[in-house]
């Protein structure tokens, strides 16, 4: 009997969340130093170049084939990819570091919702409670914020969801199981570039873009550039963390991320003002984050060790649990020999036996006719 296919180990679930927690900080505080630190609030024309980047780069690496099914599958992720990305810069450009990671742990909520709606899926009592600590303490630290931004507001609120239901779709969409995290992120990325040049180019940006004064300033220019070629990695590690882990792990490990993103952005570009209840809440939240995060490391580690209690060898019969006690109201546990044998084989030796008996009784039965003869 063939073995099902292992699942991903906890190294490699670790591993897919530190690259989407690296990625994603390296993104976000190069996104905040082009709109905030150079004023270019133009996010149309920067997800348009970072998808012109994206597209080239992974057709290169994964060689996709271009199929009119998969383009019909994917379009629908890569319209939401284009909201959630255009709404994910607007709300960097408007709001300050730490209200706008206050208004991103509202995500999870957002996650937990649509993994009940689309994936009918049961979250137990601790993950909703270490949930729940995490958006109260995400309204607490946003209760200080004396500022008020309804773009800004709205763009990041709308971010939340987007980026939930990106998630979601990205583990559910049947008809990609086949391609490559590369090869998804193409077909993804090759289909945001007619919907955002459209947006484009009915939006003010190119004139805006025209006049901006910093265009031959080098320093914008690597930031930019950078921003371009960063867009891939987040993008990537996207795929990854929610490929391996299920979607709302990777919002919680982007909540961890946004912590230490709140620490080093309050001091980064000085238009953070320091206050008690922000402190409390980002504490209140991190809890919250470090118990679900704890939650769900045990909870792998007892599946694990269950795992190779229950199917040591697949030939070998179940050491622990129903399979077990399924196996033994069928007959009891096979002899040693008897696990290395195919069932047409055991058929044959159980056969053998009353084979040999039958040939016995041939051989008798000729002698005592011959000797009734005589």
């Amino acid at each position: 009997m063939r073995s099902a296919p292992e699942g991903p180990s906890s190294v490699q679930r670790l591993l897919a969340a530190l690259y989407y927690c690296a990625a994603s900080m390296t993104v976000q505080f190069t996104n905040k130093a082009l709109f905030t630190s150079y004023g270019f609030h133009f996010p149309l024309t920067v997800a348009l170049l970072q998808m012109l980047v994206i597209a080239p780069v992974c057709y290169l690496v994964a060689r996709p084939k271009l199929e009119l099914a998969l383009i019909k599958s994917t379009l629908p992720l890569a319209a939401v990819n284009v909201l959630n990305v255009v709404c994910g810069l607007i709300g960097t450009g408007g709001l300050n570091v730490p209200m706008f990671i206050a208004l991103r742990r509202f995500t999870l909520m957002c996650t937990i919702i649509l993994e009940r709606v689309m994936m009918k899926k049961q979250h137990d009592r601790g993950t909703l409670g270490s949930v729940a600590v995490m958006i109260i303490g995400a309204m607490i630290a946003a209760a200080s914020d004396l500022s008020f931004s309804l773009l800004g507001y709205a763009a990041v609120l709308g971010n939340d969801f987007l980026t939930a239901l990106y998630l979601v779709m990205v583990k559910n969409t049947p008809a990609t199981s086949g391609l490559t995290t590369t090869g998804l992120l193409f077909y993804n990325a090759l289909l945001s570039l007619p919907l955002l040049a459209v947006a484009l180019a009915i939006s003010p940006e190119p004139q805006g873009i025209r006049i901006y004064p910093a265009k031959g300033n080098h320093g914008f220019q690597a930031v930019l550039v950078m921003s371009c070629a960063l867009g891939l990695t987040i993008n990537h590690s996207t795929f990854v963390c929610t490929r391996v882990n299920d979607p709302l792990l990777t919002s919680v490990a982007g909540n961890l991320k946004n912590v230490i993103m709140t620490i080093v952005g309050a001091f980064a570009f000085g238009d953070f003002k320091y206050h008690l209840v922000n402190a409390i809440g980002l504490g209140i939240s991190m809890c919250g984050a470090i118990w679900y995060a704890t939650k769900t490391a045990l909870k792998a580690t007892k599946k694990t060790a269950k795992d190779l209690l229950v199917t040591r060898d697949p030939s070998k019969q179940p050491l622990i649990g129903r399979d077990r006690s399924a196996a033994l109201s069928r007959g009891g546990p096979p002899s040693t020999q008897s696990r290395n044998v195919k069932p047409a084989q055991q058929v044959q030796l159980q056969a053998q036996p009353h084979q040999q008996q039958q040939q016995q009784q041939q051989d008798v039965t000729p002698t005592h006719r011959k000797s009734d003869s005589l």
